[in-house]
């Protein structure tokens, strides 16, 4: 059985999104248990309320799918239409963009959208955005998709590695802790 299916498995066992979020103890709101979240805090205008159509597994089997790819010719650069700047928020917006995410490859906007939704807080768990910055008052500069977490040390994958290649050459690399201590979570919306 994968480390994904475990604990998909779990969270079933536990009681959905409610009872990951009541173990994460984060101070926001759940999604409501039926999966169908009456808002998402980084949602497209234009996006219909109620607008997660993947599920975390579903979005976890495709960042799974997408490790060790570059950005030339895969499928959020098509997407996006970026090959010039830092693209790690491209990659995470197209990992959520059936989940109303905006495409976007500003990571400070993005965490703000999250931060103003009320939707930030400091425990990781499969699904959350993590956030790095370079200290307690300097915005984001980078961001990846926390994919489990073991006896609290999240893993992680995350687009726009290693950062001494140019934009191009860089790729999707997995990580079995942060690279950092400086995070911060956001937890996105799933059916």
């Amino acid at each position: 059985m994968s480390r994904r299916a475990f604990l998909t498995g779990s969270v079933v066992l536990l009681g959905g999104v409610a009872a990951v979020s009541k173990l994460s103890g984060r101070s926001s709101t759940p999604a409501p248990s039926s999966g169908a979240p009456s808002h998402s805090p980084l949602v497209d205008p234009s996006a219909p309320p109620g607008s997660a159509v993947r599920s975390l597994d579903e979005v976890l089997a495709e960042a799974e799918a997408t490790a060790g790819r570059r950005l030339l010719a895969s499928p959020w650069s098509s997407w996006s239409g970026s090959t010039s700047e830092a693209w790690s928020g491209i990659y995470v917006s197209w990992l959520l963009r059936d989940n109303g995410v905006t495409r976007t490859a500003d990571v400070a906007g993005l965490h703000a959208v999250f931060q103003a939704g009320n939707s930030l807080g400091s425990e990781p768990e499969p699904g959350a955005l993590i956030f790095y910055s370079r200290g307690p008052v300097s915005p984001p500069h980078h961001v990846g998709l926390v994919t489990s977490v073991t006896r609290g040390v999240p893993q992680t994958q995350e687009g726009d590695h290693p950062f001494s290649l140019p934009y191009a050459e860089r790729f999707v690399r997995r990580f079995a802790r942060p690279w950092d201590d400086r995070v911060s979570y956001a937890y996105p919306s799933y059916r």
